[in-house]
């Protein structure tokens, strides 16, 4: 089951305080586009790392892991 929006938004400060990671592949080209991800025990989160404090993005982890899956397998190449 998805959050509610206010849980969502109830928890942004939460997710200032998570470990934020990026791919060290992220933003190679010299664009200094990327995401950075965090993870809580039920949920992932999403943010652009040069603007951490707009929105953040949460999903359920079942479906952050099939995003990332899709994501590393070239689903959403542009070709």
């Amino acid at each position: 089951m998805l959050p509610r929006t206010e849980e969502v938004m109830g928890g942004q400060g939460d997710w200032d305080k998570a470990s934020w990671r990026k791919s060290r592949r992220s933003g190679s080209d010299g664009s200094g586009s990327c995401v950075s991800l965090a993870a809580s025990a039920s949920c992932g989160a999403i943010r652009d790392t040069k603007n951490p404090h707009r929105t953040t993005i949460i999903l359920p982890r079942a479906v952050l892991r099939a995003m990332l899956d899709d994501i590393k397998d070239g689903a959403f190449d542009l070709r």
